[in-house]
């Protein structure tokens, strides 16, 4: 991390398997699906809550990496 007088870098760690935790939010489940695609190894927390914007989105998605 760099601290600027304006500005804050932060260079991240690289990323690894884990659980996505999503909170119950269907948006942080969508994402975690799309960075597993990059991501080995990551387990997404309750991806049922999904079905709120997209009801069958665990079917499609293992439908499209097929």
């Amino acid at each position: 991390m760099v601290e600027e007088e304006s500005a804050l870098h932060i260079t991240p760690g690289p990323l690894h398997g884990g659980v996505f935790h999503t909170y119950e939010d269907h948006r942080l489940a969508t994402a975690g699906a799309v960075i597993g695609l990059v991501v080995p190894d990551i387990e997404v927390e309750n991806i049922a809550t999904t079905r709120k914007t997209l009801p069958d989105f665990p079917g499609l998605w293992s439908s499209l990496l097929v």
